[in-house]
């Protein structure tokens, strides 16, 4: 969440951008400045390592930027609870259709084994002459370490160990799940 922030702190926005508390993020601030100053518009769901059940939604428009808990990832929710009529496009989402929470959980830590469900990032800007790769390559750089990734592993079903491992300063409204 640390490098998200410093992420969004170059949006060319003035109402919900995070306070920007340490200098991570700040490299490179004018060609990420540059690089962003065409975006006009950006939205998409987000999943941030403070969490794993919360399902961000990311909404940025001209000046504003929010984002938002929307609520559980279906992934997190146990299928007898989906709507019957729509699993079938619920699944089109998932990494993996027989993708279940109870079997991750078995699975303990084994990072190499893992699928997530129907958490992602997807996120799309939208602008004039943007720098798609760029862009993405920044984005990219947001994501969790190989490090990053054992540690969110190992303390994934624990909510309140996650977000003391990863701290985030982005307002998301989230409440505890």
């Amino acid at each position: 969440p640390k490098r998200l922030a410093g992420f969004l702190n170059h949006l060319p926005v003035v109402r919900g951008a995070p306070e920007q508390t340490d200098t991570e993020g700040r490299r490179d601030d004018n060609r990420l400045r540059n690089l962003l100053k065409k975006v006009l518009r950006s939205k998409g769901f987000v999943w941030c390592a403070d969490s794993n059940v919360a399902a961000l939604y990311w909404s940025h428009a001209g000046s504003s930027f929010d984002m938002q808990c929307l609520g559980r990832w279906w992934a997190t929710l146990p299928r007898q609870q989906w709507p019957p009529e729509a699993t079938a496009t619920l699944l089109l989402d998932f990494d993996d259709p027989n993708h279940t929470e109870e079997v991750q959980q078995e699975k303990g830590g084994d990072s190499t084994a893992t699928t997530v469900g129907d958490r992602r990032q997807e996120i799309v800007f939208i602008g004039m002459g943007l720098q798609e790769r760029a862009i993405c390559d920044t984005l990219e750089q947001c994501l969790l370490t190989d490090d990053e990734w054992t540690v969110f592993q190992t303390e994934k079903t624990d909510e309140t160990r996650l977000r003391a491992a990863f701290a985030n300063t982005i307002e998301t409204g989230m409440a505890s799940y």
